[in-house]
């Protein structure tokens, strides 16, 4: 089956997914302006609201999580860390977790993903060199304002064949700290009931100079999107003596797992 007959959909799919957008786009406009009003009265609601707007991402693009393991749900603030493949990371992650997203700041001007992230509560990044300093310690200054934080060391998408080197950057304010840090590993399994191998994998990831929307139309055609989110021990900054020593244990721990998943399917 070549990639163009598999992402084919025919007049009747057609209508259903129009009327599945609309209803999304109308639930969108009300959360969004739920959203704006409830957070000068409840933190913790409208951050609920934003984790409902993930959900329905999930439901409009037929995307069905797998959850292994323990999520860290002790009350503490925590930065969680994970590997990142495509912008559906974020609709996933987010209808699991409760947290601030970090991004470069180039996202906060894009047509309609800019406005929803802002909206989403995003952490832009700014990567201008006058902005060093503040952006070495955005991430423990919000994590002791009560937030968690979920990170993309990578600091762009990879390929899905490969966990790609993790920046340590945004990781010096945590040296030494008693902050608590949760690996997370993001494997897609299946697209319309087939499983993900190296040629069907473009098909999920974003990388490399891939346009946006005719990539996001082909996501659309999918019938189902099936991922499994695993979450390892949490660990602590005080265990490392340094961020460097941080992120080449976070980094080995994150591909080692996703490594292995990788090697399961192939035995699958």
């Amino acid at each position: 089956m070549s990639k163009l007959n598999f992402l084919k959909i025919n007049f009747v799919d057609k209508i259903s997914f129009y009327f599945k957008f609309a209803g999304f786009s109308f639930l969108t406009i009300f959360l969004i302006f739920l959203k704006t009003f409830l957070q000068f009265f409840s933190k913790r609601i409208s951050q609920k609201i934003i984790q409902i707007f993930h959900k329905l991402l999930l439901w409009l693009t037929n995307i069905n999580v797998e959850v292994i393991g323990q999520i860290n749900n002790n009350n503490v603030p925590t930065l969680y860390i994970s590997n990142h493949l495509s912008y559906l990371d974020i609709p996933i992650l987010g209808s699991i977790l409760i947290g601030r997203f970090v991004a470069k700041n180039e996202i906060s001007n894009w047509p309609i993903i800019g406005y929803l992230s802002k909206v989403g509560n995003t952490i832009f990044i700014n990567r201008n060199l006058k902005f060093l300093k503040t952006n070495k310690s955005i991430i423990y200054d919000y994590l002791c304002r009560g937030d968690n934080i979920i990170l993309f060391p990578e600091g762009t998408t990879s390929d899905g064949n490969r966990v790609l080197k993790f920046k340590s950057s945004l990781l010096t304010s945590l040296e030494n700290k008693n902050i608590l840090i949760q690996p997370i590993v993001i494997r897609y399994k299946s697209i319309n009931g087939m499983p993900l191998n190296r040629w069907l994998k473009p098909i999920i990831a974003w990388y490399g100079d891939v346009d946006f929307k005719p990539h996001l139309i082909n996501i659309l055609k999918l019938f189902s999107i099936k991922v499994q989110i695993i979450f390892l021990p949490v660990l602590n900054g005080r265990d490392f003596a340094n961020r460097k020593d941080m992120t080449s244990s976070l980094h080995h721990a994150i591909d080692s797992s996703y490594s292995n998943s990788l090697n399961d399917s192939l035995l699958d």
